[in-house]
């Protein structure tokens, strides 16, 4: 695994950078301060995974983030920000960014999202995700009307197919080089998605959705 992260400071760098090393153990971490760094290290080769400052110093925050995008070719790039504007987020993920991540972040958190990311999903700040326009949100323990299994990953489901069986979050994180806290993180959205507050909620749904079928 390779992994890019950019960033013009260099105490968060290292701090990036170690978390990454922590996170994906056997990888390849490549750090550089500029904009151009990342996009000379994206052009020397194919990135696994790219993770990008918002404000680099001489660059239009979205406009970078639109460079490195073209550049990772098709890897998933995450944006960090120290500072975490509600428009700065959907313009990023609008741009094609699967990741954003305010500089706030508790390790914990950093890695599991940074974990998700990698994994397929998409990380969004928990406080832009609540403040979504209400209609893009099922209330909390009123399942959607309809579910559609295009609706979500093959690895969501996969997961929610775990949860039906009554799997731990420690035998999920075991089935799928997962850690707990990238497993929590998977188990929120796809709750979310199907409008349901817990495990056993979620499962009596799947079931009788068809969503996942019995075996």
């Amino acid at each position: 695994m390779r992994i890019v992260i950019a960033d013009d400071h260099p105490l968060y760098l290292d701090a990036a950078r170690q978390q990454a090393m922590r996170v994906f153990r056997k990888a390849e971490v490549c750090a550089t301060t500029s904009l151009a760094g990342a996009l000379e290290l994206l052009s020397a080769g194919q990135a696994d995974l790219v993770m990008l400052d918002y404000s680099m110093p001489g660059t239009d925050g979205l406009s970078a983030v639109k460079q490195v995008v073209a550049a990772a070719k098709g890897a998933p790039v995450v944006v960090m920000s120290g500072v975490a504007m509600e428009n700065d987020v959907y313009a990023c993920i609008q741009a094609g960014a699967k990741g954003f991540l305010p500089k706030t972040l508790d390790g914990a958190v950093f890695a599991a999202a940074v974990s998700l990311v990698a994994s397929g999903g998409t990380y969004v700040p928990t406080e832009f995700i609540v403040s979504a326009p209400p209609q893009a949100q099922s209330q909390p323990g009123e399942p959607k009307g309809s579910l559609d299994s295009g609706d979500f990953s093959e690895r969501e489901l996969a997961l929610l197919k775990m949860v039906v069986a009554a799997a731990s979050n420690k035998e999920i994180a075991r089935a799928f080089d997962l850690q707990e806290v990238t497993v929590k993180f998977y188990l929120t959205r796809i709750f979310r998605k199907m409008g349901v507050k817990n495990r056993s909620h979620a499962a009596v749904v799947a079931l009788r959705s068809g969503l996942i079928s019995e075996t």
